[in-house]
């Protein structure tokens, strides 16, 4: 089994990979969803987890991929799924990995230590202060 922080770094990796994916899928509009990788990868996502309030804040996050809220029950969501689900580690390292090859981004950060802060950004035209 992972240890917390493990378990957490996956987490919140998973649901940052899966928020480009949504709103890419939610800017193409409904008919193109089928169409997309957004979707495929949403959906090997949706079907691989058993953990029935993760599956429920995943569908919340599709309807709403912006809200910092739908995220962060995802995340923990996926922490409980993980817990109770030692495969399921496995699996989210492997779609993470995909996902980021559809979206072309791959960001990691390793933090160790106490009141640490981690800054992240993908996209162009950013700006940070």
């Amino acid at each position: 089994m992972l240890e917390i922080t493990a378990l957490t770094a996956l987490a919140s990796s998973t649901v940052t990979a899966l928020t480009p994916l949504l709103q890419k899928a939610v800017e193409k509009g409904a008919e193109e969803l089928g169409k997309s990788s957004a979707n495929t990868l949403f959906d090997k996502l949706k079907q691989r987890l058993s953990h029935v309030g993760a599956k429920e804040a995943l569908d919340d996050l599709a309807k709403q991929p912006d809200d910092a809220a739908a995220q962060g029950a995802l995340n923990m969501q996926l922490r409980k799924a993980l817990a109770e689900d030692p495969e399921l580690a496995a699996f989210l390292k492997q779609w993470v990995s995909e996902s980021q090859s559809a979206t072309g981004t791959s960001q990691d950060a390793d933090v160790a230590g106490n009141d640490n802060k981690v800054t992240q950004i993908v996209g162009s035209r950013n700006s940070v202060g």
